[in-house]
């Protein structure tokens, strides 16, 4: 099974880092938590977990129920299932306005160029090509690849990147990919 991006998980996460009260960016947050978690439930959830749910390495399934139940009682709810109850009920995962930074790939000249990044180190130059097209210039520690080609209309700092396929250099026509899934982009920069 492929890993979703669920407004419930992702709510779930940012709860956590919350309670936890700082942002999980390397090996070390990760392993705190795991303590963490254990001292106050007395249940245990790897840093090694914890790292696959927060992107900060692959991770290609959905999260076991017992993790996701742990961690829901670590942030106050007795499961999974009753977080979500709650989220429905209290409407934090419906429609809302944020204030962010945004650029739309309609506002850029062709040869322009931006960057983007996203946990953990993730770094990609890219090159308008005009008509919503970026080409990949240069990638580091990401799945894309130089000289791949994507469309994409805007580009939202702090949210996932959702690309609906990525042309390689050599005709090559990838599945869906979503860059920054756990916390979004983190770098937007363009000129």
């Amino acid at each position: 099974m492929k890993t979703q991006f669920i407004p419930e998980l992702a709510e779930l996460l940012r709860l956590v880092e919350e309670k936890f009260a700082r942002r999980l960016s390397t090996t070390t947050d990760y392993e705190l938590l795991s303590m963490v978690i254990e001292r106050e439930i007395g249940s245990v959830v790897s840093s090694s977990t914890l790292k696959r749910l927060w992107g900060y390495v692959n991770y290609s399934s959905f999260p076991r129920i017992t993790t996701l139940d742990t961690l829901s009682r670590y942030v106050g709810y007795p499961d999974f299932k009753a977080l979500c109850e709650w989220l429905k009920e209290n409407g934090a995962t419906v429609s809302s306005f944020f204030t962010t930074s945004v650029l739309l790939a309609s506002s850029l000249e062709a040869g322009a160029a931006v960057r983007i990044g996203w946990a953990p180190n993730r770094v990609v130059t890219l090159k308008y090509l005009g008509d919503s097209k970026f080409e990949v210039i240069s990638s580091q520690n990401t799945k894309l690849r130089t000289g791949d080609i994507f469309e994409s209309s805007e580009f939202i700092l702090g949210v996932p990147l959702f690309l609906g396929a990525v042309t390689r250099a050599d005709g090559e026509v990838t599945p869906p990919y979503v860059a920054g899934k756990a916390e979004g982009l983190n770098l937007l920069e363009w000129a």
